[in-house]
């Protein structure tokens, strides 16, 4: 007759086995997934709307999409898009100091 702690090891074999297997084709399953994204042209929130909740008010706490680089600050390299919410410190302080954001704008 087989023992509580013979079953036990066992058990805690076969759990490291199949641990190892589980790692090994995550790899495969993740290279997969991506191509069908990409196949699809899928976005996260294709994938996983239930992101994008209002649990903040009227906030949006989905995905946002990257907004594109306008102004860049030549000494620093500090970057700004423009965008709506605060303003970066080197932005308040171009502006405090008088000058002109547009001076620093990447379109020109």
């Amino acid at each position: 007759m087989t023992t509580y702690r013979e079953l036990k090891a066992q058990i805690d074999v076969l759990q490291r086995k199949a641990e190892e297997v589980r790692k090994g084709e995550i790899a495969e399953l993740v290279a997969d997934i991506k191509a069908k994204i990409a196949e699809y042209d899928l976005e996260p929130n294709d994938i996983f709307p239930e992101l994008r909740s209002t649990s903040f008010g009227s906030r949006s706490r989905g995905f946002r999409k990257e907004r594109e680089i306008k102004y860049r600050h030549p000494q620093t390299g500090e970057v700004w898009s423009g965008g709506p919410g605060r303003k970066p410190k080197w932005v308040r302080n171009v502006e405090e100091s008088g000058e002109n954001i547009e001076q620093y704008s990447l379109k020109k």
